[in-house]
C-alpha cells in the first residue's frame, strides 16, 4: 500500500522552497567551495570559549556564515538580485517535483528513467524507489536543464529521500553539483522533516561544509534574513572540529562583496558553554578583529 497522501514529492519541493538546504552547500557569491561528499566528523561537545581558540572559532564561523547564506539561497527565502547557480535550482524545484511525482502512479517501476523528462538539453537522470515510494532517489549526470531566460543549468549528483509512516517525517538528502552560466556550486546538505502529514510541517538543516581554513565545519538550525544590498544576519549553531559546538548571532549585517571567500562588515557574537562569549568584527576585506574577555586582537585575512 503506498504512503498515504502526504503528497511525499510535493512535499520535497515544498521543503526546497522553504528550506534551508543546503545545501547544503551551495550560494551565489565568491564564497565557501564546498565538495560534495564532504562529511563533519569533528567534535560536538559545547565548546569553551577563550583567547587559545576565539580566532579559529571566528574565522569558522565567518565561512559558516556564508554557508548558510547559500543554502538558504537554494530555497528562495533571502533573494538575490542576480541570477546564480542556487537561485536557478530553486527555480527548477517545481519541475523536479513534477517529475518525482510521477513516480508515485500505481504502474511505476522501481527504476524510472526520466531523461527524457528533465534533461531536455542533454545529460541523464534516473530515479529509483523501493516498492511502496517510501523511499529513493534521484541520480544526475550532467543533466542539463534549459530555463526561461534561454540558459542552460546543469546538475550532477544525487538527491536521495526516505519517509516514515509511523514518525510522519521525511528526510532528503542533497549531494549536488550545479552549474550555471560557468558559475559551480556544490550542495551538501540534510533536510529532517516532521509533522509531514499535516499543516504544520517543520524542517531542519544540516549543513557540512569546507571553511576557507580547509577544515570540515558542521552548521545547524539555520535563519538567515536580509540581502546582498542591506547585509545578511544569520543564527546558527555552528560545529568546529577541534574546539566543538556554539551559537552564532548577527550583531551587525555581514556584507560579502570582497574578492576572496571572507565578509567585508558585520559582527558576529559567538555564544559557548559557562557563558563564555567572544565578538569578530569584520572591518575590511583584509583584516577582522576578536574581542573574548574585553581584549580585542586585529588579524589579516
Amino acid at each position: 500500500m503506498r504512503y498515504p497522501s502526504i503528497s511525499l514529492f510535493s512535499l520535497f519541493l515544498s521543503v526546497m522552497l522553504l528550506q534551508g538546504c543546503g545545501g547544503g552547500g551551495g550560494g551565489d557569491s565568491d564564497g565557501t567551495n564546498t565538495s560534495v561528499g564532504t562529511t563533519y566528523t569533528g567534535s560536538t561537545a559545547e565548546a569553551t570559549i577563550d583567547a587559545s581558540n576565539a580566532k579559529e572559532l571566528s574565522t569558522g564561523a565567518a565561512s559558516g556564515t556564508q554557508q548558510a547564506v547559500a543554502s538558504d539561497a537554494v530555497s528562495g527565502v533571502a533573494m538575490r538580485p542576480q541570477t546564480t547557480p542556487t537561485t536557478k535550482l530553486s527555480e527548477l524545484a517545481p519541475r523536479i517535483a513534477q517529475w518525482i511525482d510521477q513516480l508515485r502512479s500505481p504502474n511505476a517501476a522501481r527504476t524510472t528513467d526520466l531523461t527524457a523528462e528533465i534533461c531536455d538539453a542533454g545529460g541523464r537522470a534516473v530515479a529509483d524507489t523501493n516498492e511502496a515510494e517510501t523511499e529513493g532517489s534521484i541520480t544526475f549526470t550532467d543533466c542539463a536543464m534549459s530555463d526561461m531566460e534561454g540558459g542552460t543549468v546543469v546538475i550532477s549528483g544525487t538527491v536521495t529521500f526516505n519517509a516514515s509512516t509511523s514518525g510522519d517525517s521525511l528526510n532528503m538528502v542533497f549531494r549536488v553539483t550545479v552549474t550555471y552560466i560557468g558559475e559551480s556550486q556544490a550542495i551538501n546538505m540534510t533536510l529532517a522533516c516532521s509533522n509531514i502529514s499535516t499543516s504544520s510541517v517543520a524542517c531542519s538543516i544540516t549543513s557540512d561544509f569546507a571553511g576557507i581554513d580547509g577544515r570540515v565545519y558542521r552548521l545547524e538550525d539555520l535563519s538567515v534574513s536580509g540581502n546582498e544590498i542591506a547585509g545578511f544576519y544569520v543564527s546558527m549553531t555552528f560545529y568546529d572540529p577541534d574546539h566543538g559546538r556554539v551559537d552564532v548571532t548577527t550583531t551587525q549585517p555581514l556584507t560579502y562583496d570582497c574578492p576572496t571567500a571572507v565578509p567585508g562588515s558585520g559582527m558576529l557574537n559567538i555564544s559557548g558553554s559557562s557563558d563564555t562569549f567572544a565578538t569578530a568584527s569584520f572591518d575590511s576585506c583584509s583584516s577582522y578583529t576578536v574581542t573574548v574577555d574585553g581584549v580585542g586582537t586585529t588579524y589579516n585575512w
